[in-house]
């Protein structure tokens, strides 16, 4: 199994498949290279894919220290450079779209050919706009509670966080006799101290400065019932400084679209990829 050992000795889980153009993945919070991997395979036999499980993650180590989103984006530039890529297709679905804006804020946009963000704001808290998590209507106290959930159950925090704000229809769908069971199905991923160290840094972190530094085309992908709304897009679209293209017509799709719809959604980016 390849690992790269980071500048701080966390290793992170990776790997390379193929030839030709590179796209790299980046999953979100309580994910894995392996939870999105029928998307990802969308794309091998015709790119070079690379992906990765974030600090804490899945099949990479569990870090005690630098649980943050900055750090996450140092971590993509070493594996970036380890790998000596460039001229990539950068793809970040929710926190992972959260690490490439850390990565621009602090590299620019150096090595990038083009990004593409998941339903992810570049500010996740709602308490000087509306263009944050759960539509602009989750607010400071929604978060703290959120972790106090983390650190009592995980699962049943994720679960929680799930039908609140991913996918309300599960609210109503799952009779409460299945809850225990579908929270412990919630509670994989990553362990209590690297959600909440991520949750806590992805409230605090607002990268709407760096939107403007984008210089490479960028690919916004909306789901049909998307975690943030159009102030967060429409923020985007205004700022970048190249080509901006949204994607919002693959209906039935919520927050996990790469898991709900992976050929719909790989088919729209490969459709970008190819206007260049």
């Amino acid at each position: 199994m390849p690992y790269l050992a980071v500048s701080d000795g966390t290793k992170i889980y990776y790997e390379d498949h193929g030839s030709g153009e590179a796209v790299l993945f980046c999953h979100g919070l309580q994910s894995s290279h392996l939870k999105i991997k029928n998307f990802i395979n969308e794309f091998k036999g015709g790119c070079r894919c690379i992906c990765y499980d974030h600090r804490g993650h899945e099949a990479s180590e569990r870090s005690g220290k630098h649980m943050n989103i900055q750090t996450l984006g140092r971590d993509l530039r070493e594996l970036i450079e380890y790998l000596r890529l460039d001229n990539i297709t950068v793809i970040g679905h929710s926190m992972g779209a959260a690490a490439i804006f850390s990565y621009i804020k602090q590299f620019g946009c150096e090595h990038l050919k083009r990004i593409v963000a998941v339903d992810m704001s570049p500010y996740m808290r709602n308490s000087v706009w509306d263009g944050g998590i759960g539509q602009g209507k989750w607010q400071d106290e929604d978060f703290l509670q959120d972790l106090e959930r983390i650190f009592d159950d995980i699962g049943s925090a994720n679960w929680y966080i799930t039908k609140k704000l991913m996918n309300p229809a599960l609210a109503a769908s799952v009779p409460e006799a299945m809850e225990s069971s579908m929270a412990a199905l919630c509670g994989i991923g990553c362990d209590a101290l690297t959600m909440a160290s991520l949750w806590f840094s992805l409230f605090r972190t607002d990268f709407r400065p760096v939107i403007s530094e984008i210089s490479v085309p960028f690919l916004y992908i909306m789901p049909e019932y998307p975690l943030y709304s159009m102030t967060a897009v429409n923020f985007i679209k205004e700022h970048v400084k190249s080509r901006f293209v949204l994607e919002k017509d693959i209906p039935g799709t919520t927050h996990t679209i790469l898991m709900e719809k992976p050929h719909e959604t790989a088919e729209r980016i490969k459709a970008f990829m190819n206007l260049e």
